[in-house]
């Protein structure tokens, strides 16, 4: 719509004395005030004259915008036929308040004498400027900084990949107030939002109601059983709506919201065939949760339902076999019976070409009104009390073609409210005429030349309508009612409260995380509680087992502070104890370095660390409480080291007995004093007596522990302040012997050796069942795999032979081997992540009880046999172990012995395998031989013949066929499949019962299945109809056709077909 277009003139008399920036006169035209931005020297080059369009009052009023289609003309003034020109269109705003053209036209151009524009140095700029109506507020926006909830209020979802589809379908199910009503009905309070469809799409649409910001799907897909593949596999909507609608339906059993989808979704139709010279007619009711409506060959909506209704005739060859009264003329129509509130309508936009062979996507014109009435297509005794008139609220649009696209939605929110575009993460006001005209398909419309074939004929669009949504409209206040605080569950809202709450704490600490560091304090305790090697393991992790104090503290903080509050925190004045700086030392052992002065109690705890510390990120100190205090109650503690005649040294103790070593004490000691002086004191601290003879040692690194000559001075040892000095009692030859009799270490030098190749593995089951424990032993990188097994069968209790170890990053399909021979490095080493090595304290194993020996199961196949007895709905798994050269008799007799479901006859029993979900072939004794004796391992089917299928019983017209199981469409196939007596002259009746008999479904499961013959090829699939005689009444048989049983699958098996599966 235009406000106003208006053509103004601008005579230039002196060109060349044209500032470099020179403004035009205002002009007034829609209400704003307009100039041109004229360069006549060029813009950021020199080629050119640049000429712009300027909305004048645009930066000075951050709020006005406008919206202009725009010509700029620049001509001679004696001769305005000589002149050259450029249009465009922008929406003008503060942020771009000039737009045009840098390179309007040469400056070579405009001085040419012959043919250039200036004349006596002047020339004429004209401008006509059209300021056209912005209906939505978003007319020609860039989207830089958009913000769609403060635009239109609501929040688009984030794309994960190829989750488009996905999102275009969950907006307009948000939107249908009623189906978001009932989903949080579903009660979902002690849910895991990965592990639970309805708490996952519960957030999901909690966070669009409330959420400023566009809303992620990763849980909900997470949810759903999906890998971060699966989203960037691009789906149909409608199959995908399908399987959501399947799953929900079953969340919701026995829910308050039992039934929700049934009265919101689920419409009735009537298949039936009505002889025209007999009274006869057939005739099935079904419920349906979509209708598919024909694209192709019909003009609008209307033509596609009275298409969809329109009746066959079946007759010459075709004629109907009517039960009584033989082939006769009859019409076969379908008919519907009710009309759901919420109509979801899939429009065929993709079909398969017979002459192309491949299915192509049809981009055929195909108009839909914003309303419709739905009552010619009913049946006569359908209810009419009140009208079926359908009110549009959807439109699910994909663009592109079969190879790809895109998908988005139009939605209309409120009852009288307008209309938006949901496009992934980002939300549009719209006008009616995008959603309807540009969604129609059909042919571009546009400039005459633009989009057009070479032939000069236009181009059909490939942005299209595909679901189109209508509510019923005396049921639209009822659909469409406000979401209220009262419909949401409370823990819902208070969850994602309180997990915004932390990430917004997890945010502001990481915005905040540079003026902030670590502070690692050890003191006594800390020495005590350490049994490894060096003075404390400063793994933040282990920091409340290891005694060590961690605090984060600002960089800005006065070393003084800081020490304040760790008095306040130890209950101790601060002058009682001091704080040494820990830095690493060359050879890699961590120790006390120097006190920090109270001279530094002014400087920051930064400059502390840079000043001491330079190469550490953190602080690490140690805490040293005074042991005396003076007649002021000051802490009393040696001069600094520099002019110190003391060291204090720790002191750890080992205990060959008890094969263990741990901090003792500290100590100070004079320099120049002999090692020897300090003997007693240390077996004071100890414990011994005075006649036992100590060993010291010096812990130097990890791999050197030296003795110390206890006769130099600890100047003339080097020792100094944080040194560490191990005792031990000097054992007889007796105490060594018993030492290493029990497997220990009777030195401080080997023990500590032995310390360093210890590995803290962890052992769990390999099929967890409450029984079995997880257990995490310490072990050492030399011990064999063997030693290993047998530590940890006699920790279970369990025999040794009958137990195996499985490398829990093992991905080859092939059974695990023992690492017979290997120490645990190496497997560590080599066996975990594709050779890479296990992390520290990452070592895992699984573990496995086995029935029969390791050695006797890897010289045998092991087969994996599921047991479909009595029915398939029994089905069990067992395993056994047979030799290479086994028979299938040998498989029969194994799984008798084990299974006393099977029949005692092994000719009675029938082992199979299957391919895909549909049954492959039946194990003879030869095809047993030559699979068991090439393949690693096997895995089959096993179950009873039936009586009737016994080779006495069966008649020579009884076939065979193989029946298996899909949900949709039958390349998504799920549970187990059989094989199959097809009885010459059975009726479907007794056929049914017998499949029935076989699945051991129940009368309400098997109420729900749909018999099907599926050709080979699986391109032809035709459903049974009850009221067929026999099962192949009204369909020839072909060889190779199937029985396919279509039904919900409520296993969460990954499906391979690409087909989508969604987790039960």
């Amino acid at each position: 719509e235009i406000i106003e277009t208006k053509c103004e003139h601008w005579e230039i008399k002196d060109w060349s004395k044209l500032d470099t920036r020179t403004i035009g006169p205002i002009m007034k035209v829609g209400g704003h005030d307009w100039n041109i931005l004229l360069f006549p020297k060029g813009n950021n080059q020199t080629e050119c004259a640049s000429i712009y369009l300027d909305l004048t009052n645009a930066k000075s009023n951050t709020d006005e915008y406008a919206c202009a289609q725009f010509v700029v003309c620049i001509s001679k003034l004696s001769d305005p036929t000589k002149y050259t020109l450029h249009s465009a269109q922008h929406r003008f705003t503060a942020e771009e308040s000039d737009w045009g053209f840098t390179r309007f036209v040469p400056l070579t151009d405009l001085y040419n004498e012959a043919t250039g524009y200036l004349e006596d140095d002047a020339v004429r700029i004209t401008s006509i400027v059209r300021v056209v109506k912005d209906p939505t507020g978003i007319l020609w926006h860039n989207f830089i900084n958009y913000d769609s909830k403060k635009i239109t209020g609501y929040v688009g979802l984030q794309n994960q990949g190829a989750t488009c589809y996905m999102n275009s379908l969950f907006q307009s199910l948000f939107f249908t107030n009623s189906f978001r009503k009932a989903v949080y009905q579903i009660p979902t309070e002690r849910d895991e939002p990965t592990k639970s469809i309805a708490l996952a799409l519960q957030r999901v649409f909690y966070n669009l109601q409330f959420s400023n910001l566009a809303v992620g799907t990763t849980e909900l897909t997470r949810s759903f059983g999906w890998d971060s593949l699966e989203a960037f596999r691009q789906h149909d909507v409608q199959e995908f709506n399908r399987v959501l609608q399947d799953n929900l339906e079953i969340k919701m059993k026995n829910t308050p919201a039992d039934g929700a989808i049934k009265n919101l979704f689920v419409g009735r139709m009537k298949s039936y065939i009505k002889c025209i010279n007999v009274k006869y007619e057939s005739s099935r009711s079904e419920d349906y949760y979509d209708i598919q409506l024909n694209v192709k060959g019909c003009k609008n909506l209307e033509e596609s339902f009275r298409d969809y209704i329109v009746e066959e005739t079946l007759e010459g060859d075709n004629k109907y076999m009517a039960e009584g009264y033989g082939l006769q003329d009859a019409k076969k129509g379908v008919i519907f019976e009710s009309f759901p509130p919420v109509l979801h309508l899939q429009l065929k936009r993709f079909e398969y070409d017979m002459m192309r062979d491949m299915m192509v996507k049809i981009n055929d014109r195909h108009e839909f009104p914003t309303d419709i009435d739905l009552e010619p297509y009913l049946s006569g005794n359908a209810d009419k009390s009140k009208g079926h008139k359908y009110v549009l609220h959807g439109v699910l649009v994909h663009s592109g073609d079969l190879s790809g696209g895109h998908y988005f939605a139009f939605v209309k929110p409120e009852k009288d409210g307008n209309w938006f575009k949901f496009d992934d993460d980002r939300v549009i006001p719209s006008t009616l005429k995008e959603v309807l005209e540009e969604n129609y398909g059909g042919e571009q419309l546009g400039i005459p030349g633009m989009n057009m074939r070479p032939n000069g004929r236009p181009m059909n669009r490939f942005t299209n309508a595909y679901m189109l949504v209508y509510i019923r409209e005396c049921m639209l206040d009822q659909v469409l009612a406000p979401v209220t605080e009262q419909d949401i569950p409370r823990h819902l809202g208070e969850r994602l409260e309180e997990e915004a709450r932390i990430r917004e704490q997890r945010r502001k600490d990481k915005e905040e995380q540079h003026l902030y560091m670590k502070a690692f304090i050890a003191d006594d305790d800390t020495f005590r509680a350490n049994t490894e090697f060096d003075f404390a393991n400063f793994d933040e992790k282990d920091a409340v087992e290891n005694r060590l104090l961690m605090s984060r503290i600002r960089k800005n903080q006065t070393f003084g502070e800081f020490k304040q509050e760790i008095a306040v925190g130890l209950g101790l004045p601060s002058s009682q104890f001091r704080l040494w700086l820990m830095v690493n030392r060359q050879n890699r052992t961590v120790r006390i370095d120097i006190p920090i002065p109270a001279e530094d109690n002014d400087s920051t705890v930064d400059e502390i660390r840079l000043r001491y510390a330079t190469n550490q990120p953190n602080l690490r100190l140690y805490l040293e409480r005074a042991t005396a205090v003076d007649e002021h109650g000051q802490g009393v503690f040696p001069p600094q080291p520099q002019q110190s005649p003391v060291i204090l040294i720790f002191i750890k103790l080992f205990s060959p007995e008890h094969q263990e070593i741990h901090g003792l004490n500290r100590l100070y000691v004079q320099k120049d004093a002999k090692v020897k002086s300090i003997i007693d004191t240390l077996k004071q601290m100890a414990g011994f007596s005075q006649e036992d003879e100590i060993l010291i040692y010096e812990e130097i690194k990890a791999t050197m522990i030296d003795l110390v000559d206890v006769e130099s001075t600890f100047s003339q040892a080097e020792l100094q302040d944080g040194d560490i000095l191990c005792i031990q009692k000097r054992l007889t030859p007796q105490q060594e012997a018993i030492v290493l009799e029990n497997g220990g270490k009777a030195t401080v030098p080997l023990f500590m050796e032995y310390k360093t190749g210890r590995v803290f593995v962890q052992f769990s089951p390999v099929r967890p069942d409450g029984e079995l424990p997880d257990m995490r032993l310490a072990l050492h990188k030399d011990m064999l795999y063997e030693d290993i097994a047998a530590l940890v069968a006699r920790e279970l209790n369990v025999d040794g032979d009958k137990l195996r170890l499985i490398n829990p990053y093992n991905t080859s399909k092939l059974p695990p081997k023992r690492f017979s021979g290997m120490k645990l490095g190496k497997i560590l080493a080599n066996a975990y992540h594709n050779g890479a090595p296990v992390p520290a304290n990452k070592a895992t194993f699984l573990y496995e009880k086995l029935d029969v020996s390791l050695e006797e199961m890897e010289s045998k196949c092991p087969v994996t046999v599921t047991v479909c007895a009595p029915t398939f709905k029994d089905a069990h798994t067992v395993e056994v172990l047979l030799p290479k050269d086994s028979g299938i008799n040998d498989l029969k007799a194994a799984l008798v012995a084990k299974d006393d479901k099977l029949a005692q006859d092994l000719d009675r029993i029938r082992i199979y395998d299957e391919m895909d979900g549909k049954f492959d072939k039946e194990y003879t004794d030869r095809a047993w031989r030559a699979d068991i004796a090439t393949r690693p391992a096997l895995k089959v089917f096993a179950e009873n013949i039936p009586e009737e299928e016994m080779e006495g019983n069966l008649n020579p017209n009884d076939i065979f066929i193989h029946v298996f199981h899909f949900q949709r469409t039958p390349n998504r196939t799920h549970s187990i499949p059989f094989k199959f007596l097809l009885k010459e002259s059975e009726s479907l009746a007794d056929t049914k019962k017998r499949l029935q008999a076989r699945t051991g479904l129940d009368d309400n499961e098997w109420s729900k299945v749909k018999i099907n013959i599926v050709a080979d090829d699986e391109e032809n699939t035709t459903q049974i109809s009850d009221q067929d005689e026999q099962l192949f009444s009204s369909h020839t048989y072909n060889a190779g056709d199937m029985i396919g049983l279509d039904h919900i699958d409520k296993s969460s098996k990954v499906d391979k077909t690409g087909a989508i599966f969604i987790r039960g």
